[in-house]
C-alpha cells in the first residue's frame, strides 16, 4: 500500500513540473500573460520600449482597433488576437474595417501565435486593390525581434 501511495505521489509530482514547464515556455513567449486584455497591454509597452507612439483604444467597441501606433508621421492600426492556435482570416476583415474607420491605410495583425499563409494570401489581396496600403502580419517569431527593440513597422 505504502509503494502504491508513493507512486501516485510521485506520477502526480512529475505530471505537475511537466504542466509548470510547458506554461513557463508559453509565458517567456508573451511576457506572462494571459487573455487578450494583458496582451494589449504588453504590446503597448514592447511597441513604446522599441521608440514607436503607442495609443490604446478602448477595451471594447473600439471598432476592430487595439492599438494605434504612430510612426514616421504615418497611422498605423492594429488587431491584437491573444490565442492558443493560429489565427484566421476574420481578424484580417476586423483590421481592415478598423483602417477604414480610422481613416489610414496602414493596418495589421499582431498575435502570439502563428499566421497560416491562407491568412497572409487574404490579406495581400487588399494591398493596392483596396485603400490598404500596407497590411503587417506580425506573429510570435516578429514579437520577439520587436521585443529585442527592432523597428518591424
Amino acid at each position: 500500500m505504502l509503494q502504491f501511495v508513493v507512486f501516485v505521489s510521485l506520477t502526480l509530482f512529475f505530471l505537475m513540473v511537466l504542466i509548470k514547464r510547458r506554461n513557463a515556455r508559453k509565458k517567456i513567449r508573451t511576457g506572462f500573460v494571459e487573455n487578450g486584455q494583458q496582451f494589449e497591454a504588453y504590446l503597448c509597452e514592447i511597441f513604446r520600449r522599441a521608440g514607436y507612439r503607442v495609443h490604446p483604444t478602448k477595451l471594447s467597441h473600439d471598432f476592430g482597433a487595439d492599438l494605434l501606433i504612430e510612426n514616421n508621421g504615418k497611422l498605423v492600426v492594429l488587431q491584437a488576437k491573444y490565442y492558443n492556435k493560429p489565427i484566421d482570416t476574420s481578424a484580417v476583415e476586423e483590421a481592415v474595417v478598423a483602417g477604414a474607420i480610422y481613416g489610414t491605410g496602414f493596418v495589421g495583425i499582431v498575435t502570439n501565435n502563428e499566421i497560416p499563409e491562407r491568412v497572409k494570401e487574404f490579406a495581400r489581396q487588399f494591398e493596392g486593390k483596396t485603400f490598404v496600403r500596407k497590411f503587417y502580419l506580425i506573429d510570435g517569431p516578429t514579437l520577439e525581434r520587436l521585443r529585442r527593440k527592432e523597428r518591424i513597422i
